[in-house]
């Protein structure tokens, strides 16, 4: 039988239009502007339209932040509208048909935070509700809760979110309130957290501490059906848990309790959930900023009845530290950032596949990429498009947008066969990672040997090369 080895390169990187990660800045935010700056919520995409919608915590007309639209390309920047009481924080907006819908931090007519809507043009914008006065001399409690940083979710009629604090226990809620501003109702009010005795034998509250179900939700909620999912940073066993409940307020559930941490703040599971949770099937996957082998950090995944939780990779400051966002998943592929670590310590943009396998750090941040981004990625057309707070020209923030179309490495001819192995060195490339890939009609293209480090040379192995008539291969960037 006649057996064919092929290394695929050259040819496929300009039949295909394939190519590397490529950092775009499409807006910088200057210093002090109208234009707003200071940008830490997600983005939002039209895909029809192929426009960005997003915020400012700072800037525009009235110094409190402003909503804005650019579309994917970079052009047409615009501010939409400019704020008067205090923009979103982290999180972000909802689109839902030509309306958005979003929360404020610390805006409405008691400075603890909104919820409003606005058409896309600017028009119509309406406080659907404020959240009422807290009182200072009870720690801060209120009825309904105060600051909202997580994104808001829909099952079509109403909206559900979280407010971190306030409720009265002064540790968050979990509320809901229809898309006309009608039926605002508190379907959670978290628990009092206790950390010991005063001088007199009594507990004691605080915002740490140890309860039963958790305590100050930052992340927003993931809903499927009729069920919330979310996480806290606090409390539970005093490292915050992920939870789920129903939309009416029924059927609290603690699905994962993060353990304490010892050391520097190591443990096996990770801690302190400051990110909210994305769905895949009947999967979760989240990020903690705390615990890990090195304190720094996890990704990790649970299933929605509290099952197989698994520590998907451990941050190790090198590759990044304290991921506090949402994920973004693509297929298989799970996208984030984290706030620090990586080689200037500004965070690092990451990637890794759902099983935890072949983690890749694709950008490390700094000050002129940007850092601090508080945002969830969102993906369109093999670009990801996120914010950063700071960094750029005025360090006054950036929108980026990253190409993750997988490059095709050249080869330079130099392709050795061995018993099952093959060698070839590789033009240009110095220790990056790759993907060797295997197929039999140059279509139908396969994993065979992932987080490999290409170089010159690169070696893999196929044992099943000889078991087919045509075998082709190529190396590719993740």
């Amino acid at each position: 039988m006649k057996h064919t080895v092929m290394l695929v390169a050259a040819v496929l990187l300009c039949a295909s239009g394939l190519h590397a990660q490529t950092y775009t800045i499409l807006q910088s935010f200057p210093a002090f502007s109208r234009d707003g700056y200071a940008p830490l919520t997600d983005l939002v995409l039209d895909a029809n339209a192929g426009v960005l919608y997003g915020a400012t915590v700072s800037g525009g007309t009235n110094g409190n932040g402003t909503i804005f639209r650019i579309n994917t390309d970079g052009t047409g920047y615009h501010v939409i509208r400019s704020l008067t009481d205090g923009g979103p924080e982290k999180g972000g907006m909802l689109l839902l048909n030509n309306t958005l819908y979003a929360t404020t931090y610390a805006g409405g007519v008691n400075y603890n935070g909104s919820i409003f809507k606005m058409n896309t043009d600017g028009s119509g914008f309406s406080v659907l509700h404020s959240f009422s006065a807290t009182a200072p001399s009870i720690m801060g409690t209120n009825s309904d809760g105060n600051r909202l940083m997580g994104e808001l979710v829909t099952d079509g009629n109403a909206l559900y979110g979280t407010a971190e604090l306030g409720g009265a226990n002064n540790n968050g809620t979990v509320f809901k309130i229809n898309k006309d501003g009608s039926g605002f109702a508190v379907l959670k009010t978290f628990s009092p957290t206790f950390v010991g005795t005063n001088n007199v034998g009594l507990s004691f509250i605080t915002g740490a501490g140890t309860n039963m179900d958790g305590a100050r939700p930052t992340g927003g909620l993931v809903l499927a059906g009729s069920t919330l999912y979310g996480t806290t940073y606090h409390g539970g066993t005093s490292n915050g848990v992920v939870f789920a409940m129903q939309t009416d307020g029924s059927g609290f559930t603690v699905l994962k309790y993060f353990p304490t941490i010892s050391g520097i703040g190591t443990n096996s599971d990770g801690a302190a959930a400051v990110a909210g949770l994305i769905l895949s099937g009947n999967t979760l996957y989240g990020a903690t900023v705390g615990g890990g082998v090195l304190g720094c950090g996890n990704i990790f995944r649970i299933k929605t009845n509290g099952t197989d939780f698994a520590d998907l990779h451990d941050f190790l400051h090198t590759d990044g530290a304290f991921p506090s966002i949402t994920l973004m998943l693509d297929g298989s592929t799970l996208y984030g950032t984290t706030q620090a670590g990586g080689l200037s310590n500004r965070g690092t943009i990451f990637m890794l596949q759902t099983n935890g396998a072949d983690f890749v750090t694709l950008m490390n941040l700094d000050l002129v990429r940007g850092t601090q981004c508080d945002s969830k990625f969102v993906l369109c057309s093999n670009i990801l498009y996120g914010t950063a707070a700071d960094g750029g020209t005025a360090r006054n923030g950036v929108v980026f947008g990253l190409t993750i179309l997988p490059q095709i490495l050249m080869a330079d001819g130099n392709f050795g066969i061995g018993s099952n192995g093959f060698g070839f060195n590789l033009t240009g490339v110095s220790n990056q990672i790759a993907i060797v890939e295997t197929s039999t009609n140059i279509s139908d293209w396969k994993p065979l040997q992932t987080n490999v480090l290409a170089g010159a040379p690169l070696y893999f192995s196929d044992p099943a090369w000889r078991q087919s008539v045509n075998r082709f291969y190529r190396v590719r960037s993740p």
